[in-house]
């Protein structure tokens, strides 16, 4: 599997914060994406989840996760999008092809990748949308970027 060490810049992001059954997730990145678009907010990269629940546990219920987007200015939040500022950080970072039944493995294969380097994750993982359900009929054709924080030990 290809991965590689990312520094991810300082970031000004419009975030949602969720607690809902993953199901949702969908709903609330349209509600961002349309936030985006009704604001003329000009944007960076593709929308990205993180997880805060245990990626093996967030179709069991009730998930804590954010759905987010890099934004390039400061814009008006709303009662459920807040705007906010991510401090540079490293990431250990892969992509995931396919649909996402089956992305246990590939986030098993980049844990066994830190492991091994001795990168010590050090946070949430991040899930880039890269061509996702949002911009892809195909799950088949589908590409998400995985992101560990991580420290180099």
């Amino acid at each position: 599997m290809d991965y590689e060490i990312k520094t991810i810049p300082e970031q000004k992001l419009g975030v949602i914060n969720c607690k809902t059954p993953i199901e949702d997730l969908g709903i609330f990145l349209s509600m961002l994406m349309g936030w985006v678009d009704a604001e003329d907010i000009e944007t960076e990269g593709e929308p990205f989840v993180v997880y805060f629940s245990p990626r093996h546990e967030v179709n069991q219920g009730d998930a804590v996760y954010d759905v987010s987007i890099v934004i390039k200015q400061d814009a008006e939040e709303t009662d459920r999008i807040r705007v906010v500022d991510m401090i540079e950080n490293k990431v250990l970072s892969a992509k995931h092809y396919g649909s996402t039944d089956n992305i246990l493995e590939t986030y098993e294969k980049l844990v066994n990748i830190a492991q091994k380097n001795n990168y010590d994750i050090i946070g949430s993982p991040k899930e880039v949308l890269i061509k996702s359900f949002h911009n892809c009929d195909n799950e088949e054709e589908f590409i998400t970027e995985i992101q560990l924080p991580i420290i180099e030990m």
